[in-house]
C-alpha cells in the first residue's frame, strides 16, 4: 500500500484518473485486510465522495480570516468543506 500511495502522489499530477484509480485500490486493499490507514493518508480522501482529494489538484486550501483561525479544504468533486482549527497557541 506504500508503494501505491507514492504512486497516487507522483501521478496526480499528469494523470488524475490513473491516481483515482490507484486510490482506490489502496482503499479496496485497506477495507478488504481490515487495515487502518494511517491519519496521513485517510486525509486524503473525501470523506463525503469517498475520491481522493489532493491539495491543489482536486482540493482547494484556503486559511480563513475570521477571528478563529482555521485552514478550509474544499473536495473540487462533490463542493464538501473542511475545517481545521489552528491552535491559536501557536501563532
Amino acid at each position: 500500500m506504500e508503494i501505491l500511495l507514492r504512486n497516487v502522489l507522483d501521478t496526480a499530477k499528469y494523470d488524475p484518473t490513473l491516481a483515482e484509480k490507484q486510490a482506490m485500490l489502496i482503499r479496496r486493499i485497506s477495507m478488504r485486510y481490515r487495515i487502518r490507514l494511517p491519519y496521513e493518508v485517510r486525509q486524503l480522501f473525501c470523506k463525503r465522495c469517498k475520491r481522493l482529494i489532493i491539495p491543489g489538484v482536486t482540493s482547494r486550501v484556503r486559511i480563513g480570516r475570521s477571528s478563529i483561525r482555521a485552514i478550509r479544504i474544499t473536495c473540487l468533486h462533490c463542493n464538501h468543506i473542511y475545517r481545521k482549527i489552528i491552535d491559536s497557541k501557536q501563532g
